[in-house]
């Protein structure tokens, strides 16, 4: 069976790293053909065209920015190239509808799709320790199974193509609020005259105590968000989904409201490859606190 891997950025250049790492065959395709050559370096086929890598393909792993970037590579004229009966696994973190639309197109070619974003940073990827949420056909995840295992730990959510992708929705909504929180706070005790890292021992190593919390409380407090392991840009786009998800089902959700205007300001900074967690800055702007080198890090 032809397996490919589409989207090399940096989760899926990592993701794909650790499947050939397990010595599974896989091709690769990406946009800027330099990612593709540097796996294959570690064993994978580098298929230079979108049409050549989907033609045949039995199963298809897509790890891409957004909806548009989804709909780009499948659609009604690419998904005839797959293989009868072939599956789609897509990391990425869509809308729900786009991924309805894509499961749809395929099943009226005979292809299934499993949706299956991650929980994890590049580093979480590097080292298989992602969380990988499902959702859709049983026969689809039979199928993806042995590629998915060096990734990290699955969760299952059912065949409702939707429900993993509401389910990452909701947590990278409570990722943020977090990050908004833990900036308020440690704006509040710097401004009293408290040390916001003797502040931020305290809570991350009692009632907070997790993986999460420390990581993006240490990179608020450092000001590092030059390196972007998840950018303001896809900050943006997943908590825009969130707001246009809430409207349509009539959830009132105060907070992803705040949230989208943090992000917001900050696209219209230039701040879009800095990381998400440097909405914190904004926090520190309001407050009137000396501002840090936006790109450190």
């Amino acid at each position: 069976m032809k397996a490919v891997f589409i989207g090399l950025g940096r989760m899926g250049s990592r993701m794909a790293g650790r499947m050939l790492g397990a010595g599974l065959p896989l091709g690769v395709h990406n946009r800027t053909a330099g990612r593709a050559r540097e796996l294959g370096a570690q064993g994978a086929q580098v298929i230079d065209s979108l049409e050549e890598a989907l033609s045949g393909a039995g199963l298809v792993f897509t790890m891409l920015s957004d909806d548009p970037a989804l709909e780009g590579v499948l659609n009604e004229r690419t998904a005839k190239l797959l293989s009868r009966g072939a599956t789609h696994v897509s990391f990425s973190t869509v809308s729900p509808a786009a991924i309805l639309r894509t499961s749809w197109l395929l099943e009226s070619v005979g292809a299934k799709s499993l949706s299956s974003p991650v929980m994890g940073r590049p580093e979480a990827a590097k080292a298989g320790k992602l969380r990988l949420l499902l959702s859709g056909p049983k026969a689809a995840k039979e199928v993806a199974a042995p590629y998915l295992a060096p990734l990290g730990e699955p969760f299952d959510f059912g065949e409702d193509p939707k429900s993993a992708l509401l389910v990452k929705l909701g947590f990278n909504l409570m990722i943020a609020s977090m990050i908004e929180t833990l900036s308020e706070a440690f704006c509040l005790v710097e401004k009293g005259g408290v040390d916001p890292e003797a502040f931020f021992g305290l809570v991350s190593g009692t009632l907070f105590d997790a993986p999460a919390v420390k990581t993006y409380g240490g990179l608020i407090l450092k000001g590092k968000f030059g390196d972007a392991g998840f950018s303001m840009a896809l900050g943006a786009k997943d908590v825009g989904l969130v707001a246009s998800e809430a409207e349509s089902s009539k959830t009132p959700m105060p907070l992803a409201g705040l949230l989208k205007e943090r992000f917001d300001k900050g696209l219209s900074l230039g701040w879009k490859d800095r990381d998400w967690c440097a909405i914190s800055e904004l926090q520190r702007e309001n407050a009137g606190l000396p501002p840090r080198d936006p790109w450190e890090g």
